[in-house]
């Protein structure tokens, strides 16, 4: 958990009236004495609602003082797939703490191969992941990923079953094709369906060549795991947790009980929550299931206590099978 010192002073730079962002200054307003209540304990000050998010100007939330030095923010959304989605935005040292440094680090730890040509098959245009797996390869001083535009918004739109949603995906089944028989490919970045889809039609040749899988954007279960590890047998695997409002959190650890995913950070919070009479909530113990919940101590943006929609299991280094309440309806969003 981040050090109550370092909590106190995000908290007082994003209510000071010149520096902060508007909508903590009016919540602090003529309450500093509930400062140093939130820095020691964050549920002090109640869940935030994401719907003030959604529905507010972005200004609202982003400091004075950042907006004032007329640096570059790099913007994101939000999926919209629990809603509408919501805007935020990153100073380039945030962006890079949360969805680039968190992967560089883990895949150094397990050999997985950065360096290569890969293949990235996923949203754009003002989904974060896009912009994240670019920063990685520029990061790292390698080519830019060949690129799949797949925008799970518009395919969400289309029915299930439909024969639009069945020429869509096609359409971006002929585009891997197509790099993948004249291309190099030894990396894959995308979501578990497409991957799946891959590991069902693309030939053996190719999926032995792969030598690296990283995996966004939904959650996934162990057996699923396991069978995409037997479908690219050659490759290193690893997944991400998180969102666009917070970062990725690597996984550290899979067993038949989910993937563990390590939440250490120097500017995220990750707690696992449950009710705790009327309207309350309490910290759960390790090796408890319950909601996770999220705040974000960054200079640019502050968010306390933002409640997802998935649950988790607390473990002593993060958070293990995280997955949307709606169990029959995978759709909780990595980026």
């Amino acid at each position: 958990m981040i050090p109550i010192a370092q909590r106190l002073n995000c908290l007082n730079w994003h209510a000071d009236p010149e520096t902060g962002s508007p909508f903590w200054i009016a919540f602090f307003a003529g309450r500093p004495e509930l400062l140093e209540a939130v820095a020691e304990n964050p549920l002090t000050a109640g869940l935030m609602a994401v719907k003030a998010l959604r529905e507010q100007p972005l200004e609202r939330f982003v400091s004075k003082g950042v907006l004032a030095r007329n640096g570059r923010l790099i913007t994101g959304e939000t999926s919209g797939f629990s809603g509408s989605p919501v805007l935020t935005v990153y100073q380039e040292p945030e962006f890079e703490a949360g969805f680039v440094d968190p992967f560089l680090t883990r895949a150094a730890q397990i050999g997985f191969p950065v360096n290569r040509r890969w293949l990235w098959a996923g949203p754009c245009g003002p989904h974060i992941i896009g912009k994240a797996v670019h920063a990685i390869l520029a990061k790292v001083g390698g080519m830019d990923p060949y690129s799949i535009d797949f925008d799970p918004r518009w395919y969400r739109r289309l029915e299930e079953g439909s024969m639009s949603r069945q020429r869509y995906f096609a359409h971006v089944e002929e585009q891997v094709w197509r790099l993948a028989s004249t291309q190099k490919i030894e990396v894959i970045f995308s979501t578990p369906p497409v991957i799946a889809k891959l590991a069902e039609s693309l030939p053996e040749t190719v999926r032995l060549a792969i030598e690296g899988i990283h995996y966004g954007g939904l959650s996934i279960s162990a057996t699923d795991y396991a069978w995409f590890r037997e479908r690219f047998p050659r490759a290193v695997h690893l997944s991400g947790y998180g969102n666009s409002l917070f970062g990725m959190f690597p996984e550290i650890g899979c067993g038949p009980e989910g993937i563990e995913y390590g939440t250490e950070s120097h500017r995220v919070d990750i707690q696992v929550v449950e009710p705790a009479g009327e309207d309350g909530w309490r910290v759960c113990e390790a090796g408890t299931a319950g909601r996770v919940m999220m705040s974000r101590y960054d200079e640019s943006v502050l968010l306390l206590n933002l409640l997802e929609r998935d649950v988790a299991v607390r473990t002593d280094r993060g958070i293990r099978n995280p997955h949307p309440v709606e169990r029959q309806k995978p759709l909780q969003v990595i980026y």
